[in-house]
């Protein structure tokens, strides 16, 4: 199964990176797309359509996707692993953060069925944990024109970002630095793809799509672009 999984900040003229404190962007200098390139994104580069909705979310955090996955999941509604097309400013593998040691050193060291409520869990590494829950298989990170360079290399084969290969590493504790550290456990690898948004051109379909505000990370006008996804989903 595949999911499309988009964040707003990715239509925006800039990237906001580490961002404190939850108040909105500016709009003057954070500027939305207009609704007719919206449109023509959504309709010719994800191949969506009005008169096909797709199963989705609106949410308001990029993290509460994996706790729609996660219902989907339990409900027999959604067969993992499954592929992600993430579509967002960020890549969410967790630059910026520790949680990857957290990931590493405690959560895959759990039995599967015990890792799909974790701790140490934001907007900005959710798929990290996704991937350490083993739902994704194949994951394609498409890029603002601005960004994608926002990798973290401890998640990626042999901390290699050229290897195009996610593979998570349950490791002993991590007392110095990480190449160092002892490799308990390799998880399955899983096929990675960057692209940016201008190149990327989808030929399939999808069978749910979720879209993040992110209101940390857009300005209010972003939100005019709302009622538009309402047309080309059917919300659940």
């Amino acid at each position: 199964m595949r999911i499309l999984d988009i964040d707003l900040d990715f239509f925006l003229n800039k990237i906001a990176f580490w961002k404190k404190g939850n108040k909105r962007l500016d709009e003057k200098e954070y500027v939305v797309w207009k609704k007719d390139k919206f449109i023509e994104f959504l309709e010719n580069n994800c191949n969506l359509s009005k008169n096909n909705k797709i199963k989705g979310r609106i949410v308001k955090k990029h993290h509460e996707a994996f706790y729609f996955w996660r219902e989907l999941i339990e409900k027999n509604e959604l067969e993992n692993p499954f592929e992600v097309v993430h579509i967002d400013a960020h890549a969410d593998l967790g630059l910026g953060d520790f949680s990857y040691k957290y990931i590493m050193e405690e959560l895959l060291h759990k039995p599967i069925e015990k890792r799909n409520d974790p701790e140490m869990m934001y907007e900005g590494n959710y798929l990290a944990f996704a991937i350490a829950n083993r739902w994704i298989n194949d994951l394609t990170y498409v890029t603002h024109p601005k960004g994608g360079n926002d990798l973290l290399n401890f998640h990626f084969k042999d901390y290699d970002l050229k290897s195009e290969i996610i593979q998570l590493k349950k490791t002993e504790k991590i007392e110095t630095e990480i190449k160092n550290v002892k490799i308990l456990d390799l998880e399955p690898e899983i096929p990675f793809k960057l692209i940016s948004g201008k190149d990327y051109i989808e030929k399939g379909t999808f069978d749910y799509v979720v879209f993040s505000i992110s209101p940390k990370y857009t300005p209010k006008t972003i939100d005019r672009l709302i009622p538009i996804v309402k047309e080309y989903i059917e919300e659940i």
